[in-house]
């Protein structure tokens, strides 16, 4: 029997509320802990205001659709083809274009835990079958953005849908770490969100123009502090 409207209203509706799940600030995948690399920018002075971390997180998105936001679409055009040797590059490439160890690691980390509460989030696909198996074969290494591209591809969420969730789960979870550790105030975090729910339509737009040999383009001062974090003598955070 063919799907009816309301069947297909409803796949929809199942789809969004999985990836509004996935993208909630409150999933436990440890984003908490990393700054990546925000915290050195704190201890210089450069960040310590609603405005100048406003400043530095849209800067901080631009710079995302170079790597996970473009990581996210490849992911996904990737699942829909069946490709499961080019998410295995990707994985691979992503992990190789993280310069500071830091960085690596915390990319690692998360990635393993999302895979984790994707498998018992949403069913099983083949591609998702695949990328675990890559992960404990250690062929791959496991990442956030390629996770969050294959489950947004298995439960119907379109590529640029799941791009721009994925960027406002990254603004979310930083402006969170900005209101305990500048201080900003709980209104002020949200003002910013604001802010950065128009910055990241524009980071989408750039992220549909590149291809994969973008992947890896990094900012120099951006990759620089999150070195520098390393050796910070105080710190928060993990990275």
């Amino acid at each position: 029997m063919p799907n009816t409207p309301t069947d297909l209203a409803q796949t929809g509706l199942a789809g969004l509320l999985t990836i509004m799940q996935l993208s909630d600030s409150a999933l436990p995948t440890g984003s908490f802990s990393h700054s990546f690399g925000m915290e050195t920018y704190q201890q210089r002075g450069t960040v310590d205001s609603a405005s100048s971390y406003t400043a530095w997180a849209t800067g901080y998105l631009h710079q995302m659709a170079y790597t996970e936001g473009l990581a996210v679409r490849l992911t996904h055009e990737a699942a829909a083809d069946d490709a499961h040797d080019r998410i295995v590059h990707l994985d691979q490439l992503l992990y190789a274009s993280a310069i500071p160890q830091q960085i690596r690691d915390a990319g690692t980390s998360m990635g393993q835990r999302m895979n984790t509460i994707v498998e018992v989030a949403i069913d099983e696909t083949t591609a998702l079958r695949h990328y675990r198996a890559a992960i404990e074969a250690h062929q791959c290494h496991g990442h956030a953005s390629v996770v969050f591209g294959l489950a947004a591809a298995a439960v119907g969420v379109s590529v640029r849908q799941a791009v721009a969730a994925y960027l406002m789960q990254l603004a979310t979870a930083l402006t969170q770490n900005a209101i305990r550790s500048i201080p900003l105030g709980q209104n002020a975090g949200q003002q910013v969100l604001t802010g950065l729910r128009d910055v990241i339509p524009q980071v989408v737009d750039v992220v549909f123009q590149l291809d994969q040999n973008d992947l890896g383009a990094s900012a120099p001062g951006l990759e620089i502090a999150q070195m520098m974090h390393e050796t910070q003598r105080a710190r928060m955070f993990m990275s």
